[in-house]
């Protein structure tokens, strides 16, 4: 078992300290939302890796596919959505107080924003169906268990990782006393990293199909 978990493990710390559209939405989370912010889009981002994990799991043990229209367009339903988000934070909606600065999220939406990241990346499934695969023994009995196991180690370890790094966030704070054209910088920040998320999510679609 060590001779798997070993590189297993070395290889996901390696493969996850890389920038990527994971890692920039805990920290700009958390330089909004100090720790809750960090913790909730990182639980949220491990849980949609377990999806993902499950995914291999069940085509490891159907040996069928995933339909390829079906995933783009949950794919884009995804990107729409963190265009919406993108405007929704600077745009708030209108409220009696005198400030413009965007009510902070629920627990539930940092957590549904940190699934619809991961699940809605198309590199992810990608990655996770050529990456596990990798490390299951010849010697597996089951492999679509192993392949879930591992997948389930991959997201705790990710997990811990992106909670390190996006409440480091909480440190950059008074960030949200300095405004813009009416704007925190935090709102532009969030703004500015759910587009870029979006815009690459769309270009890896273009040019895959």
């Amino acid at each position: 078992m060590l001779e798997v978990l070993v590189p297993f493990t070395a290889a996901v710390l390696a493969l996850l300290v890389i920038p990527g559209p994971d890692m920039a939405l805990v920290v700009a989370n958390g330089v909004a939302y100090g720790k809750r912010g960090a913790f909730f889009s990182s639980l949220g981002i491990s849980c949609g890796g377990m999806v993902l994990a499950l995914v291999v799991a069940v085509i490891l043990a159907t040996a069928l596919s995933i339909n390829a229209k079906l995933l783009t367009f949950v794919q884009l339903a995804g990107c729409l959505y963190l265009l919406y988000i993108a405007a929704a934070t600077i745009y708030p909606e209108a409220s009696n107080e005198a400030d413009r600065t965007a009510a902070e999220p629920s627990k539930g939406n940092l957590f549904l924003r940190g699934v619809v990241t991961n699940i809605s990346n198309p590199k992810a499934l990608i990655f996770f169906s050529a990456f596990i695969p990798q490390f299951i023994p010849d010697a597996s009995s089951n492999p679509p268990v192993f392949a879930f196991a591992l997948g389930t180690l991959l997201c705790l370890i990710g997990f811990g990782v992106n909670f390190a790094i996006g409440a480091t966030g909480s440190m950059l704070s008074g960030l949200n006393k300095v405004a813009f054209a009416g704007r925190t910088w935090t709102q532009w920040i969030i703004c500015v990293v759910f587009v870029a998320i979006s815009l690459v999510f769309v270009t890896q679609l273009f040019f895959r199909s």
